[in-house]
């Protein structure tokens, strides 16, 4: 007799555990043989620049993150341009589930969040304290942030 008691307990203490489990983590479907080199690249692209844009925030000298500014504009621009000529190749030859598979890899990047610690670190608060007394470094900076190089593929600029 004390069995089923103890049994039921078991059962209704067992009960809110499956509620409480936390719902499974949305993985991303495996990418098919011909998106992997692109995805290769483009991982490889966003690996790349969280490191500049660490390099920058962290630079120890206005100069420094001056050049490193300059530098990476160029520099990403020409890799992003080359990921864009690849993108739309690689659309033309994709059928609908993996152009679905892709546009879902594009719209959830896993590399926005190292970006972000980035730049909610102490050294990007100081950032702006450091551009309004450097001109030639709010300048650098503002030509980085026009060319939107987190960006594969921006939307259009709003005309003003």
């Amino acid at each position: 007799m004390i069995r089923f008691p103890f049994v039921l307990s078991l059962l209704l203490a067992a009960a809110p555990l499956g509620a409480q489990t936390p719902a499974p983590v949305a993985r991303q479907l495996p990418l098919s043989p011909a998106l992997r080199p692109f995805d290769a690249h483009l991982t490889q692209y966003y690996a790349d620049f969280n490191q500049r844009l660490r390099d920058i925030y962290f630079a120890p000298s206005d100069a420094r993150a001056i050049t490193l500014l300059s530098t990476a504009t160029e520099e990403f621009g020409a890799r992003r341009r080359g990921l864009r000529q690849q993108l739309q190749q690689l659309r033309a030859t994709l059928g609908p589930a993996e152009r679905q598979a892709l546009a879902a890899r594009l719209q959830s990047p896993d590399w926005t969040r190292p970006q972000q610690t980035i730049l909610s670190s102490p050294a990007a608060a100081k950032l702006a304290d450091r551009l309004r007394r450097n001109p030639a470094l709010e300048t650098a900076f503002q030509r980085f942030t026009a060319a939107r190089l987190a960006e594969l593929e921006p939307a259009a600029a709003a005309p003003r």
